[in-house]
């Protein structure tokens, strides 16, 4: 299984941690989802994978960043 992502909202939190979030898609299974990855200094780091839905049922600025994303791939 090969994963392709794309970067599309990094948060720098002010004690040190920093969140990225990437719109990702498995090659073989075309399945398309959001990872956000976190390098937690007490826990060195973790990975979470959300399906779309869960991910912008949230709202907010990262939620946001990824509709404009997605507005980027429509031809104008």
């Amino acid at each position: 299984m090969a994963i392709v992502k794309k970067q599309f909202y990094k948060n720098h939190k002010p004690n040190g941690d920093e969140y990225l979030f990437h719109l990702a898609r498995d090659t073989e299974s075309g399945e398309v989802f959001v990872i956000r990855q976190s390098d937690y200094l007490v826990d060195g780091g973790s990975e979470k994978k959300m399906t779309l839905y869960e991910f912008l049922a949230g709202g907010g600025n990262r939620q946001n960043a990824l509709l404009q994303l997605i507005g980027t791939l429509v031809p104008e």
